[in-house]
């Protein structure tokens, strides 16, 4: 390899490099702010309610604590009944591993940005799997822990992109 090429790759390298760091430090700012959200409820779940994303909260028993309007809306007509305290993640409907694997380590205390995610909205037990892939333009999925003050994480957070 000459010279050139390899200055070339370190330029290149760099490049990534910056491009991965601010992704990373935007999906930090992103998180802390939910998570600062959800431990003040109040009028920071309205907040919740409004953010333009699909966003669905659960507990570790996989049950649904709160979903905002953006989530409600995409799946509306997707629902089989409307009972949501009632909807809860099956994890034998998840398709894709990485998901499968960001939904049970996130009580663990882990932070997953997945991209690619196709039928995630599956997951859910009350949602038809036949209407899911219409719901594949969000195929970025952002999945967090939210602790609570004695630092155990109480809930996780999907954030549908």
């Amino acid at each position: 390899m000459g010279d050139k090429t390899k200055e070339q790759l370190l330029e290149e390298l760099s490049v990534v490099q910056k491009m991965l760091e601010e992704k990373t430090e935007t999906q930090g700012q992103m998180i802390r702010k939910l998570q600062m959200i959800i431990a003040n409820e109040g009028l920071f779940s309205q907040i919740i309610d409004f953010f333009p994303y699909p966003i669905a909260i659960f507990t570790p028993q996989y049950t649904l604590a709160m979903v905002n309007k953006a989530f409600d809306s995409e799946i509306e007509s997707r629902f089989i009944s409307q009972e949501k305290e009632a909807v809860r993640i099956l994890q034998y409907k998840i398709d894709d591993t990485q998901l499968a694997v960001a939904i049970s380590r996130v009580f663990s205390g882990k932070t997953f940005f997945l991209e690619g995610v196709k039928n995630a909205f599956s997951m859910f037990s009350a949602v038809t799997q036949q209407s899911t892939s219409q719901l594949d333009h969000l195929s970025k999925i952002l999945v967090f822990p939210v602790p609570g003050d004695d630092a155990e994480i109480t809930h996780g957070v999907i954030a549908f992109m």
